[in-house]
């Protein structure tokens, strides 16, 4: 609700708030490229990976969070690009995770669902 919401303020409401709420749609978006970090490394510590796959999937889950920092330093319509692009890259992460990792059934299908809104969110808040 918030990627949409936020994206539809941005978009409908006049100039002065237009910039609070594409500043506040980027917040949103790197809290939640922590949020899949934290699910990477849940998945690392659930799996019990070891050796070179661990820093493999530890380093990776720290990416997200990263991303989602260097996101707020650049202009917000840039910002709001790479967070909609790293949302992509972690959802494709995790569905390569998941030939070797046993997740819940539910878990890939809702991801697909909640990256598709947030992405499309976030670049069609990009561009208006």
């Amino acid at each position: 609700m918030p990627f949409v919401g936020l994206a539809l303020l941005a978009a409908f409401l006049p100039v002065p708030w237009y910039a609070f709420w594409l500043g506040t749609l980027s917040h949103y978006g790197a809290l939640i490229l922590s949020f899949v970090g934290a699910l990477q490394w849940g998945y690392a510590v659930h799996s019990g990976v070891r050796g070179a796959r661990a820093w493999m999937q530890y380093g990776w889950s720290v990416l997200p969070c990263l991303v989602g920092w260097m996101s707020l330093q650049l202009p917000v319509w840039t910002g709001l690009r790479l967070q909609a692009a790293a949302l992509l890259v972690c959802y494709s992460f995790d569905r390569l995770l998941a030939r070797s990792e046993s997740f819940p059934v539910w878990l890939l299908p809702l991801r697909a669902l909640l990256t598709t809104i947030g992405a499309m969110s976030l670049l069609l808040a990009s561009v208006v």
